[in-house]
């Protein structure tokens, strides 16, 4: 209970500026998967898919630009080794597979595997209404009640990371109790991760 009481604590040190923030952040990643797919001829979840591939060391912008460069080369049948893209080459392989073979969901997280970029499709493709929140090392830290930086977060195991995001559905069930407004645990995830990269800036 401790660690969920840590996630709780940040929540409850959110301002109203930080849980709009924080509430909107996978929707408007969520309305650009259905611009994109709208304009490309896709499902948004393939766009999911393919910006949680290309996800991994890249920023968000960065991640977004990715995406649609990704989906005006299958478009275009232009050949994926003529364009670039900031992340590394297994990452582009999987967005490219996803592409090709216009995967559904749950083939979708086949091809993506591990813990943190599966997480993050998932959040996307439901507009954030998802009980598998996507831990990174802030997240991580929130529930562990410690500030450091991004480089001294441990290595999570699979045990490790599904134990995490357990204590963000159990914050989760409280936050709604006690406000009266629903909470998936990927919008508490993102709250809590928007608050606490405010207030510690310097960390981030």
């Amino acid at each position: 209970m401790a660690h969920t009481d840590s996630i709780l604590a940040t929540y409850f040190q959110s301002t109203a500026s930080d849980r709009v923030t924080g509430r909107q952040w996978y929707n408007n990643a969520f309305q650009v998967c259905v611009d994109l797919a709208a304009k490309y001829g896709v499902s948004s979840d393939i766009v999911a898919g393919v910006i949680a591939a290309l996800s991994p060391n890249n920023k968000w912008e960065s991640n977004i630009i990715d995406a649609e460069i990704m989906l005006r080369a299958w478009a275009a049948d232009i050949p994926y080794n003529r364009v670039k893209v900031g992340t590394y080459s297994l990452n582009k392989d999987k967005a490219a597979t996803i592409l090709d073979c216009q995967l559904g969901r749950e083939q979708i997280v086949t091809v993506l595997r591990g813990n943190k970029v599966v997480a993050f499709f998932l959040c996307i493709a439901t507009d954030g209404n998802s009980d598998t929140p996507c831990i990174d090392g802030h997240a991580y830290n929130i529930w562990n009640g410690t500030v450091s930086n991004l480089k001294e977060v441990p290595a999570m195991s699979d045990k490790t990371f599904r134990h995490i995001q357990d204590s963000y559905r159990d914050a989760a069930k409280i936050i709604t109790s006690v406000t009266g407004l629903h909470h998936s645990a990927a919008q508490v995830q993102a709250i809590t991760w928007v608050a606490y990269r405010r207030m510690h800036k310097g960390l981030v």
